[in-house]
């Protein structure tokens, strides 16, 4: 191929073309972080602005703010050694005498069914040492009382199940331990 009585040899024609695909992945990967960052930017001055004006929905319900960002310290035990940790509740409140927290969600992870939302309620129960949790959608300003059992435990089928098993595995030995029996004696009777 000439242009202009220059020769372009096949092997930098190919190497042309693997440098432009290079620098286009690398373009477009940058450009997919950028738009990545703006939006998850965005969401989070959303969620700070919806938590911000919670604070006066909460009061308007009859609630009392005992502390906004409220952080509490725990501990775990790993094999052990104490493991402590610092969990951060967005309001404290209290109401009729009863102590709760108030979580601000907004979007998809404003319902307790969502896996994170359902581990921190779970998590600010235990720390906090309440028996329920609020969890507020800030985008349709609708309040959700989430009790928490006292109690964790296993369901007590657990123990019929840990049961079954074992009687399925002593029948599966003791079956096993009959047919070698049988193999043998039929092996000596020959």
């Amino acid at each position: 191929m000439t242009t202009d009585g220059l020769s372009w040899p096949p092997l930098l024609i190919a190497a042309l073309a693997i440098a432009c695909v290079l620098l286009g992945g690398w373009g477009a990967l940058r450009l997919r972080r950028w738009w990545r960052r703006r939006a998850l930017a965005r969401r989070m001055r959303h969620a700070r602005r919806r938590e911000a004006s919670a604070h006066a929905w909460l009061e308007r319900q009859g609630f009392t703010v005992l502390d906004r960002q409220a952080t509490r310290g725990a501990t775990l035990l790993v094999d052990g050694d104490p493991v402590p940790f610092v969990v951060r509740a967005d309001y404290l409140v209290e109401r009729d005498g009863v102590r709760s927290v108030v979580e601000v969600k907004t979007g998809a992870v404003a319902d307790a069914g969502a896996r994170e939302t359902r581990r921190q309620i779970l998590e600010y129960a235990w720390v906090y040492g309440v028996s329920e949790v609020h969890l507020f959608n800030a985008d349709d300003r609708s309040l959700q009382r989430v009790s928490v059992p006292p109690s964790a435990h296993p369901p007590e089928h657990s123990w019929w199940t840990r049961r079954r098993i074992a009687i399925v595995a002593f029948a599966a030995g003791v079956a096993v331990a009959l047919v070698a029996a049988w193999a043998v004696a039929a092996a000596f009777a020959r």
